[in-house]
């Protein structure tokens, strides 16, 4: 979950950013927008070669590399649907409430903080339970994969799902899937169900 957590943090920065930009710049929107859908479309587990590939030539003799792979990996399975869901909350602000804060002389980080932030939450609230749920699903392909007839391996729920079902361990596979279930649900609780309400 640390590594889900990681993710979703660049998810959620990279979302605030881009969205931003692309939302009150109109002729780079016509360019982010585009990248974003073609980015969108290629599937998770095509990024894999050239990200583990790269970090692990940079950090040649330790874990670093692959953590941060993991990490990058799951990041392209949660952003996209948010950075979209942002973007056009953003282009859907009432005009009224823009003139508003016109008035009110606010300052971009004002404006922001006050008007497009709160207009874009509910959505934004929504893909992200999406965009973990996403992560979930890619979680074990990126603690654990061969490539180059080399064995790459993460200490996770997602390898330690993965190694289960490799070996025929079913005592085990049961445990890792009320452990992720249990983990789903406290999320759910704790975390998802206060925001919504």
């Amino acid at each position: 979950t640390l590594r889900m957590a990681a993710a979703y943090a660049l998810s959620f920065i990279f979302t605030l950013i881009y969205g931003s930009i692309a939302a009150h710049n109109d002729k780079a929107a016509k360019v982010m927008i585009p990248l974003l859908d073609i980015l969108q479309s290629i599937p998770v587990l095509s990024f894999l070669p050239a990200v583990v590939i790269g970090l692990i030539s940079i950090f040649p003799n330790s874990n670093v590399g692959l953590e941060l792979a993991s990490i990058i990996l799951i990041f392209t399975g949660q952003v996209w649907n948010m950075t979209f869901s942002f973007y056009y909350s953003i282009k859907g602000v009432p005009k009224d409430l823009i003139e508003a804060a016109h008035i009110f002389q606010l300052n971009k980080w004002e404006q922001f903080k006050t008007v497009e932030l709160p207009s874009a939450a509910i959505g934004l609230v929504w893909n992200s339970m999406m965009s973990w749920a996403g992560g979930w699903f890619f979680l074990m392909a990126c603690e654990m994969f061969t490539m180059e007839g080399k064995d790459f391996r993460l200490k996770g729920l997602g390898s330690f799902l993965q190694t289960a079902a490799n070996e025929g361990n079913t005592k085990a596979l049961w445990w890792g899937i009320i452990t992720l279930v249990l983990v789903i649900v406290l999320m759910d609780r704790i975390i998802w169900r206060p925001i919504i309400s």
